[in-house]
């Protein structure tokens, strides 16, 4: 066997004194510390846990989540996104057929006045869209009033049909 170098030396020599350190640490007796006894640490630890669970019952994102959720499902009674006056000529529209029925209008007199508002125009491919009272709508499709259709749709005009009496709604973009 050969004879170990210098470098080998130094390297036994920090492993000798690693191992008596390590026996020196854990053979020898433990002193008593002044930290807290097992009961203390217990009693802090219930004390910690009860706290954290009164502040999670008290989270009031649940009930704000439960909330905003209950809200959505429910009918909005009245749409944000028409003014006043727009709403009111359509709740007067809406009266008009629920006292009317399913049968149809009676027509001339009693028919209620309805505004409409055509606020924006969009056409893709071969597809025409009309924005009426805040609701999107294509050519030929039955609008939110009963009895009521878009006959057709320009850049600067549409044409609504009423189907009870026949008559013909020529409403300006509004701009």
């Amino acid at each position: 066997m050969a004879k170990p170098d210098k470098r080998q030396m130094i390297i036994l020599g920090l492993m000798g004194i690693a191992i008596l350190y390590a026996a020196f640490d854990f053979l020898a007796p433990q002193k008593k510390s002044s930290a807290p006894d097992m009961a203390q640490k217990t009693a802090e630890l219930n004390t910690f846990v009860t706290d954290l669970t009164t502040g999670m019952g008290k989270d009031t994102t649940k009930n704000l989540n439960a909330l905003i959720f209950s809200r959505a499902e429910r009918e909005w009674t009245r749409d944000p996104f028409l003014d006043a006056k727009t709403y009111k000529a359509w709740n007067a529209a809406k009266a008009q057929v629920k006292k009317e029925g399913v049968g149809g209008g009676a027509g001339g007199a009693l028919e209620a006045k309805i505004d409409f508002i055509y606020s924006g125009y969009l056409e893709t491919d071969r597809k025409r869209m009309a924005i009426i009272n805040g609701i999107e709508y294509r050519e030929g499709e039955n609008l939110d009033i009963k009895g009521y259709v878009l006959k057709s749709v320009s850049p600067t005009r549409v044409v609504i049909e009423n189907r009870g009496i026949g008559a013909t709604v020529n409403v300006p973009l509004l701009e």
